[in-house]
């Protein structure tokens, strides 16, 4: 697939209103949120330079990373999620099916990282 051809097709889904309208909630979602969760652990690993990253209900706090890794830890699901958005505008005029599936998959996924970092949040405070 050539530049134009995914121009072109990028263009023909975001003339599609839903497509547009989950692409662009998704993306808001997504920087609102991981901004809020940033400030907020940022906030609570101050004092002591670490930040609980993982959690699990059998195993308790299972990784606990120095605060530097926090911008990776929030930085790689900014890019994945909006690679998938990306991908699914570019699919859209060979396949729309593959297209919006892949964006719905971009917007589920915003919501199981918020819930990710929902309770994140809660165990570093």
């Amino acid at each position: 697939m050539t530049l134009g051809e995914w121009k072109f097709s990028t263009r023909l889904a975001w003339e599609n209103p839903a497509l547009r309208w989950i692409g662009l909630v998704t993306a808001f979602f997504l920087l609102v949120m991981t901004m809020y969760a940033a400030f907020r652990l940022l906030g609570s690993s101050a004092s002591s330079g670490y930040v609980v990253t993982h959690y699990t209900v059998y195993l308790g706090i299972d990784q606990v990373l120095p605060t530097p890794w926090l911008a990776l830890y929030l930085g790689v699901p900014i890019v994945l999620i909006s690679a998938t958005v990306l991908c699914g505008f570019g699919l859209f005029r060979n396949d729309s099916l593959a297209g919006g599936a892949l964006v719905v998959l971009a917007a589920v996924s915003t919501a199981i990282w918020a819930a990710h970092l929902y309770h994140l949040i809660k165990i570093n405070i």
